[in-house]
């Protein structure tokens, strides 16, 4: 029996709940750029933006060997996992060996010089044939990337290197030198990696301007999302109500990954674990539909960063003004500005205008000052930046905000940590 866990995929390719986004053509043009020979193709989009599925879609999940940006260390890394994937030797062993024989003819007593005989006297005579042989061994370390072109040049394997932009940087120019090199020997490379670091590649490697087939990806509709739970819905004979659906959608962010989350909760607090024996009408209380919430937001754990931009940056001196907030609870601004950001509608972009009106909409009576929100701001994305290193989170420029993370924004809204923090 069809389990809703196989149906809705938070983790590998979602085989009966996948959308094709038909209207953006993104599936003909990756289609496209891979057949474009000794040239790189650069997928660029949010994060959980489906880069991964749909490049496993075009390519086929076998022929996909993935290498995450932030496990290579050194360059060699890409290609000796590629031949680890495939299970190839990166050295072998060597041998040469030498024999020596010669005719033994000894008569009466004398010694014997032949160094396999033991030396000393002989009495008679010794005839025969004595041979020695001389062995060594050695290892031979294989060129990985030599190896990587004998196998896999010319072939329908893809080495796909996701998240580009977290390989350190001093060493993104010498592997993207080495990507150049193996796509004009016929490997094909497929690097993904956020829009602001979408350049990384040619940047390091301004030799792969024009050998780069760029693929851009943006956040999905609410239309497509409500696909996405539509289909996996009827493969499990389910049919559920379209405000579920909606709200579902609302809260997915635009990342069909989340929207695969928040399916596969619903499932599971409905206890629809598997396919029905026939069409039934699903429905989902209030109470419910934020139990799925909950049960989501654990698959995006940010609690030890809540809690740091929660304390703001450390200061002597002067204590902070607390505020009266309509959750009923009371802190600074930097809590303040955190509710401000979880409050309804849910936006990853807001700008600084629209987000004062927030502040107003989560204070009781007074209220921080606008000078005071603008450097709280500023000291989140700072305070962001140091504590999850190389990951975009929070991005403040004095007069957009901009929420890079889906799943920290879905993090504050729909877990109890804020909440717990008050």
């Amino acid at each position: 029996m069809l389990k809703a866990t196989e149906v809705f995929k938070i983790n590998g390719f979602p085989e009966h709940s996948y959308v094709d986004r038909a209207e953006t053509k993104i599936e003909q043009q990756l289609t496209d750029a891979f057949d474009i020979e000794n040239s790189v193709v650069s997928v660029s989009g949010p994060s959980k933006s489906g880069k991964t599925v749909l490049i496993s879609k075009i390519v086929g999940t076998d022929n996909l060997i993935t290498i995450p940006g932030s496990a290579i260390r050194q360059p060699s890394d890409v290609w000796r996992t590629v031949l680890a994937w495939m299970g190839a030797p990166s050295e072998i062993s060597t041998g040469k060996e030498q024999v020596f024989s010669g005719a033994v003819d000894v008569s009466g007593g004398g010694e014997i010089g032949v160094p396999l005989v033991a030396k000393g006297k002989v009495e008679g005579s010794v005839t025969g044939a004595a041979s020695r042989s001389n062995s060594t061994t050695g290892v031979l370390q294989l060129d990985p990337m030599t190896q990587v072109v004998r196998e896999i040049g010319k072939s329908d394997f893809v080495v796909f290197i996701d998240d580009f932009h977290y390989i350190p940087r001093d060493l993104q120019e010498q592997v993207a030198k080495e990507i150049k090199s193996l796509a004009e020997q016929g490997v094909k490379i497929c690097t993904a990696s956020v829009p602001h670091r979408a350049d990384d590649v040619v940047r390091n490697n301004p030799e792969l301007r024009g050998r780069l087939a760029v693929v851009n990806l943006a956040y999905w509709s609410s239309e497509d999302l409500k696909n996405i739970a539509k289909t996996g819905f009827s493969s499990l004979n389910m049919d559920v109500d379209g405000t579920v659906v909606a709200k579902l959608s609302r809260e997915a962010l635009g990342s069909p990954q989340l929207m695969q989350a928040l399916c596969l909760n619903l499932c599971l607090e409905l206890n629809h674990r598997e396919k029905k024996s026939d069409p039934t009408n699903i429905a989902a209380s209030s109470d419910q539909l934020e139990s799925v919430l909950l049960r989501s937001s654990v698959f995006s754990d940010y609690s030890s960063l809540v809690e740091n931009l929660h304390s703001g940056p450390r200061q002597r001196g002067t204590q902070r003004k607390t505020f009266p907030f309509s959750d009923g609870s009371e802190g600074d601004v930097y809590r303040c500005v955190l509710l401000a950001i979880a409050a309804d509608p849910a936006s990853q972009q807001i700008r600084y205008d629209e987000f004062l009106k927030r502040v107003r909409t989560v204070c009781v009576e007074d209220e921080p000052v606008g000078s005071s929100v603008s450097e709280s701001l500023r000291q989140l994305a700072t305070l962001t930046e140091k504590s999850v290193p190389q990951t975009a989170i929070l991005e403040w420029d004095e007069d957009v905000l901009n929420v890079v993370e889906p799943y920290f924004l879905f993090y504050l809204r729909c877990s109890d940590k804020l909440a717990n923090l008050g």
